[in-house]
């Protein structure tokens, strides 16, 4: 069966045109000079050729078959008996075909080969492609450098970890700067050594991250070093839930310090009060009546911290129920929305998907309206504080964001410490007992917080 496909190509019709046009010439010009038809004659090879590069052994042998049953009628018209002409042209119809099948053949050969090539070329590529989806598929950083340690390979995790795309071609010393890691990767190189769980720190904007390196030498098929294979970990979230975890240890211990000592102080603060209002009772003197009111004052003072302390320390049993978290939040923002207005700031709530919690609601509200007041004071000159939601990893996530003046870098690590404030007048518990009150619901608090720009408080919390 014909295909439809060869009659649309410029090729096909070429060929044939100068097969027709070749011919032509011999059968019109019969009475020309014989010297004039050997010319026609070899002219006959160009479309064979022709036809054996662009439909290899099949267009070789069709085309030399149609040129020998075209020139065929020549050879009787110019019959005179056996002779070298006659033997010559009985020849040049051999030659046709030959020419025609070897052409062909070797194009089909050229042409299996490529075809070969090709298939290899693609199943390369489709291996390298299903090996780097394996690498980008893996959880942590896998690079790979040459002997002078600049970069020949990266998967996406490690453009995550580094936040950068380009790494290829760059010097690996320009993203790990610690001159130890740096004599860590000479060792591997020279003295073909493996090493694991190296431990450094690296800067990404302004963010720290806390990364594990394993350094492996990469050998070529003669065991020769062609470069190090180096896998990274991020190791931030584990870094800060072990110094989440060394905090609450610290809480705990300091908890029952202050219980303890909350009680010792209560007793004897108790009696000093006592004291202190039957002798105002008693006593006329304007002048002694006004020192013991600031001594009651400061006793009432001191009880408030006192139960700052208790509550911290053993805090009264949970409620749990099952909460709107949205309605609780528009709650917050009601109760709070005359305080903020009179400070000049404004809020904005943004609520991603509503979601149920398992919670103690007036405790939760406790913990928010205290961040939202913190918020307030670091902003004397007005501003907004933002509050967002976002459901991840089976939980919801609270954001609570403010345009104040911000927290210390040195303060960040302190902040949950009980009686550490930056405030003139504050006790240093709010956020301390805020902190046990998500831990008890199964959730943590986080603090990002940059000078002049803002603090964000992210609450993590499970969903029910």
């Amino acid at each position: 069966m014909i295909n439809k496909k060869i009659f649309k190509d410029k090729y096909f019709w070429i060929i044939s045109s100068l097969i027709v046009v070749i011919t032509f010439f011999h059968y019109s010009n019969l009475m020309a000079e014989w010297e004039i038809h050997i010319f026609y004659r070899k002219l006959y090879y160009i479309p064979i050729i022709l036809s054996s590069f662009r439909y290899r052994l099949k267009g070789g042998l069709i085309s030399s078959i149609i040129v020998s049953i075209l020139y065929a009628p020549h050879l009787s018209i110019f019959r005179t008996g056996i002779s070298i002409t006659l033997l010559n042209q009985y020849l040049e119809i051999a030659l046709f075909l030959t020419i025609g099948f070897i052409t062909g053949k070797l194009v089909e050969l050229d042409y299996e080969k490529q075809k070969s090539l090709e298939n290899k070329v693609i199943e390369i590529t489709k291996l390298q492609n299903y090996t780097k989806n394996i690498v980008d598929s893996i959880n942590s950083g896998v690079l790979s450098t040459d002997p002078n340690f600049i970069i020949t390979s990266i998967n996406k995790e490690v453009e995550k970890i580094f936040g950068e795309k380009d790494l290829e071609g760059v010097n690996i010393t320009r993203i790990l700067k610690d001159k130890n890691i740096i004599d860590i990767l000479n060792q591997a190189k020279i003295q073909k050594i493996h090493f694991s769980d190296i431990k450094t720190e690296i800067k990404v904007g302004d963010e720290e991250k806390y990364l594990a390196l394993t350094i492996s030498p990469l050998f070529n098929i003669l065991d020769k070093v062609q470069g190090l294979v180096i896998i990274i970990q991020d190791k931030s979230r584990e870094k800060y839930l072990e110094a989440q975890t060394v905090r609450t240890d610290r809480l705990v211990a300091i908890g029952e310090l202050a219980s303890g000592i909350a009680h010792e102080i209560r007793n004897p603060m108790g009696i000093i009060k006592t004291i202190s209002q039957t002798l105002k009772e008693e006593k006329g003197d304007k002048d002694l009546v006004e020192g013991l009111e600031i001594i009651i004052k400061e006793v009432d003072r001191a009880n408030k911290v006192i139960d700052g302390l208790l509550n911290f320390a053993r805090p009264i049993e949970n409620e749990m129920k099952e909460i709107s978290l949205s309605e609780l939040l528009k709650e917050v923002v009601l109760i709070t929305d005359k305080y903020l207005s009179k400070q000049n700031i404004s809020m904005e709530l943004n609520i991603n998907e509503d979601t149920n919690i398992i919670a103690d609601k007036e405790k939760l509200k406790q913990v928010f309206i205290n961040i939202i007041f913190n918020g307030v004071q670091s902003m004397s000159s007005g501003g907004t504080i933002t509050i967002n939601t976002e459901i991840i990893d089976n939980g919801v996530n609270i954001s609570f964001i403010d345009t104040g003046i911000g927290i210390k870098k040195e303060n960040l690590e302190k902040i949950f410490n009980p009686f550490f404030t930056t405030k003139e007048k504050g006790v240093g518990l709010g956020l301390s007992v805020s902190h046990r009150i998500i831990q008890d619901h199964n959730g943590y608090i986080t603090i990002d917080s940059t000078e002049s720009k803002g603090t964000q408080i992210d609450i993590y919390l499970p969903m029910s």
